[in-house]
C-alpha cells in the first residue's frame, strides 16, 4: 500500500517546471497521493502561462496578466511546496538536483517538465525585424508592432523541429503549426477591420513539404478551404535564413517582400538536461509510454522536453503527466490503471466574428479520426478551457468532456 507512515517516511517528489506539464502533474498528485507524498514544484518563474490565449494578447490587444497566474497559488492550493529558483543540474545517480543559488534538493522521484527554450537568436534579424507570440514577453511586444504597421506582405511561419533518435515518435519538420494557423486567422481577420487587407497579404509558410504535417488529409483540406475562402497563401519547404527590414530569406536562396514576420522560432532543450547528460543526441528527453527515462527509472519526463512528446502540443503534455503520474502512484502501491500513450493533436484555432475551427485527429498516432469542427461552437470551447484553466488554476475540464467530444466525432466520421 502506498505510503501512510510519518513525514520522515514520506516519498519525496520533485517536478521541475510549472508549465501544462508540470502543474497538471501537481494536481493529479495530489488527486491520488494527496498528502502522502511530499511534493516540490520548482520552476525560475514566479508565474504560469496559459499559452493558447497568447495569440489573442497578440492580435486582439488583450491584457497579459489574463494569460497567466502566479504558480503559488496553484501549489498552495494542493498543499505543496514551490522553490523559485533556476535549475542549474541534475544527478540522476545520487537523485539531486542543484540549484542555481546554491541550493541542492532530494528526490525519490523526478517529474521533468521545464518545457522548452525558443532560440529566438538563430534568425539573423530577429531582434530588430522579427516578430512572435510564444511567450509573455513577445506576444505583447507584437501587438504594440500592429498599432503603427502601415502595411506590406507578412509572413507567418516555424522553424525546423531537430528529433533525436532513440524514441521512436513521429518526424516531424514543424514543432506545432496550430498556432501559426491561429495568427493568420486573427491576423488577417485584423487587417481587413483595419482597412489593410488589400496592401497585406498574408502567407503561411512551413519548413515541411505538407502544412499541418502532424493530421490527416481531411483536416488539412478543410484548413485549406477557409485558406483559400479568406485569401491566405501558403508555402512549403521553407526555412528562414535571415530577415532585414523589407525582405524574409529562406534557406533555398528565395526572398520574398515582407513588411512584417511572425516567426516560432527553434525549439531547444534546456542546458542543464544536456549537461545532466538526460537528453538524447538532439537534447530531448528519451522516455518510455509510460514517460519512465530510458536510463534512470526514478526520472519522469512529459511535455515539449521528452522525445515522445511530438507534436510540441500543451494536450500531449497533459496526457504524458497523466500517465506519469500514475505509473509512480502504482509503483507507490496505489492500485490504479495506467492509461496506454494514445495521443491526439487537439486544438482550436480562433478566427473571428466568434468563429474557430477545432482540429481532432490521431492518425499520425495510427488512429482513424481526422475531423475538424468550425463555428461557434468552437470559438465557445475554447474560451470555455481557457476561463476554466485560469479560475482553477491549472485544472484541466473534466475528463468525461473530451469523451463526449470524442463520441461525437466518431459517429460525424461514420456518418461519411
Amino acid at each position: 500500500m502506498y505510503n501512510k507512515g510519518t513525514n520522515s517516511m514520506k516519498k519525496r517528489i520533485i517536478i521541475v517546471g510549472g508549465g501544462f506539464g508540470g502543474i497538471t502533474a501537481m494536481h493529479a498528485l495530489k488527486k491520488q497521493l494527496g498528502h502522502n507524498i511530499d511534493v516540490v514544484l520548482i520552476d525560475y518563474r514566479s508565474e504560469t502561462l496559459n499559452k493558447p490565449r497568447l495569440p489573442d494578447v497578440a492580435i486582439k490587444g488583450e491584457n497579459v496578466e489574463h494569460v497567466r497566474f502566479l504558480m503559488k497559488d496553484a501549489v498552495k492550493q494542493d498543499g505543496y511546496l514551490l522553490i523559485q529558483e533556476t535549475v542549474l543540474k541534475i544527478d540522476a545517480l545520487a537523485k539531486k538536483v542543484y540549484l542555481k543559488e546554491g541550493g541542492i534538493e532530494t528526490y525519490d522521484y523526478l517529474i521533468l517538465a521545464p518545457g522548452i527554450e525558443k532560440h529566438y537568436s538563430g534568425i539573423d534579424g530577429f531582434r530588430e525585424f522579427g516578430y512572435s507570440i510564444c511567450d509573455d514577453i513577445q506576444a505583447p511586444r507584437l501587438w504594440r508592432k500592429l498599432q503603427s504597421f502601415k502595411g506590406g506582405p507578412v509572413f507567418i511561419g516555424s522553424m525546423p523541429y531537430k528529433s533525436g533518435s532513440r524514441v521512436d515518435a513521429p518526424k516531424l519538420l514543424a514543432p506545432c503549426e496550430g498556432p501559426v494557423g491561429e495568427i493568420m486567422f486573427l491576423l488577417n481577420d485584423f487587417l481587413k477591420k483595419k482597412g489593410l487587407g488589400d496592401s497585406s497579404p498574408v502567407t503561411a509558410f512551413s519548413p515541411a513539404k505538407i502544412f499541418f504535417e502532424d493530421v490527416g488529409e481531411k483536416v488539412r483540406n478543410n484548413v485549406g478551404k477557409i485558406m483559400k475562402s479568406e485569401g491566405i497563401g501558403l508555402i512549403t519547404e521553407k526555412t528562414v535564413l535571415r530577415l532585414d527590414a523589407n525582405h524574409i530569406y529562406f534557406t533555398d536562396g528565395t526572398s520574398e517582400k515582407c513588411a512584417l514576420a511572425i516567426i516560432l522560432p527553434e525549439y531547444k532543450p534546456y542546458d542543464f538536461i544536456i549537461k545532466s547528460g538526460l537528453g538524447d543526441e538532439a537534447g530531448f528527453i528519451p522516455t518510455d509510454e509510460q514517460m519512465r527515462h530510458l536510463d534512470f527509472p526514478k526520472i519522469f519526463a512529459v511535455g515539449d522536453a521528452t522525445s515522445l512528446s511530438v507534436p510540441k502540443l500543451g494536450h500531449i503534455a497533459v496526457v504524458q503527466a497523466d500517465i506519469a503520474v500514475k505509473a509512480i502512484a502504482n509503483e507507490l502501491g496505489k492500485k490504479v490503471k495506467i492509461p496506454k500513450f494514445d495521443p491526439a493533436i487537439l486544438c482550436i484555432m480562433e478566427r473571428d466574428n466568434y468563429q474557430a475551427t477545432m482540429i481532432y485527429s490521431n492518425v499520425l498516432y495510427k488512429g482513424k479520426l481526422d475531423e475538424t469542427l468550425n463555428g461557434p461552437v468552437a470559438f465557445g470551447m475554447k474560451w470555455s478551457f481557457d476561463f476554466y484553466y485560469n479560475f482553477t488554476r491549472g485544472h484541466m475540464p473534466p475528463e468525461f468532456a473530451e469523451k463526449l467530444l470524442v463520441n461525437h466525432l466518431r459517429k460525424k466520421t461514420k456518418k461519411v
